[in-house]
């Protein structure tokens, strides 16, 4: 499952995901309670599954809003052999499943990009989906990127625009809401949150970026979680529609990787690539195209609009219940 060598760091390597501050977080933000669990064969320290599930009021595993993934990290034994690699996969894959199963899940939940090897679920009558993101190792060589990503970069240098990494939440949110007016969306995360965040993770491990004008306004920002030696996770990005043609968001990006990988930074996940626009922006980079496993819990009502509800009907369908 791992021949390829970004595949095999993003499986093995730890994501700042895992970090016991995004966990609190997590848990005061969304009420539910996050748990680590393990999983590996009897007598044997390898090979071995970690991850974390977070439970509801009724201990069922949910992925709370705002998290791409439920964390989880392979460690396998000291082999390069896929058909070694494959088989101890599969085995305490089909432990975490089992618990999986005996506790149940609401929703969809998605495993990190690098595992793409779902038949153990399948097998298990679960319905399991592939999802997309971009997923690089640090430093960014920016030469390797589309013509257009360098040239909005020079071009936002030009114009004076300057980017510093800040604890600045109230700049930072300013720029999310900018794109949240523009695409009519929620981040789902205040002032108040993102100060909470920085509370319980540290200036280390959610890195906020501002891009300013000359003037010292504030139009495009994101934020990092950030792990050194590990997988850092872009976790949200805004920027001034007024501003955006005049490349801010490039070099957002840019500073943030050159900012990442001096700390140490080794993994990126863009999260996502799914939504069409979106995905053309992020393909520009020219990082690699990473899958990802999703699974769906196949409740009664999935069920009847699956089987009963003729195809040419479930688009209007999704639409009316999206006001909802």
């Amino acid at each position: 499952m791992m021949h390829d060598p970004l595949a095999a760091a993003l499986v093995t390597q730890r994501s700042a995901l895992f970090l016991d501050g995004w966990l609190r977080f997590n848990e005061e933000m969304w009420g539910y309670k996050a748990e680590k669990v393990f999983y590996e064969l009897p007598g044997k320290d390898l090979p071995k599954l970690e991850a974390v599930f977070y439970l509801n009021k009724q201990g069922h595993v949910v992925l709370p809003p705002r998290n791409p993934y439920l964390p989880l990290r392979f460690f396998p034994t000291p082999t390069e052999q896929l058909c070694r690699l494959s088989a101890q996969w599969s085995q305490v894959a089909e432990l975490l499943v089992g618990d999986l199963l005996k506790r149940g899940f609401r929703g969809t939940i998605a495993f990190p990009p690098g595992f793409i090897d779902g038949r153990v679920f399948q097998w298990n009558g679960l319905n399991v989906g592939l999802k997309y993101t971009f997923a690089t190792s640090l430093p960014v060589d920016i030469k390797t990127s589309d013509t257009s990503v360098r040239n909005k970069i020079k071009k936002a240098k030009r114009e004076g625009y300057n980017v510093k990494v800040t604890q600045n939440w109230d700049d930072v949110y300013y720029c999310l809401s900018k794109t949240e007016e523009t695409k009519n969306f929620s981040h789902m995360t205040s002032p108040e949150d993102l100060f909470l965040c920085s509370h319980y993770l540290g200036k280390e491990s959610v890195r906020g970026y501002v891009c300013y004008t000359q003037e010292g306004e504030p139009v495009s920002g994101q934020i990092k979680l950030f792990l050194a030696d590990g997988v850092s996770i872009d976790w949200s990005a805004g920027t001034d529609r007024q501003h955006i043609k005049s490349g801010v968001n490039q070099l957002t990006y840019a500073e943030s990787f050159k900012d990442m990988a001096e700390h140490g930074g080794k993994l990126f996940d863009f999260v996502g690539a799914n939504i069409e626009a979106v995905a053309n922006a992020k393909a520009a980079w020219g990082f690699p195209l990473m899958p990802y496993l999703t699974l769906t819990h196949d409740s009664v009502a999935r069920k009847m609009y699956r089987v009963i509800v003729p195809k040419s009907m479930k688009p209007a369908i999704r639409t009316f219940f999206k006001g909802f």
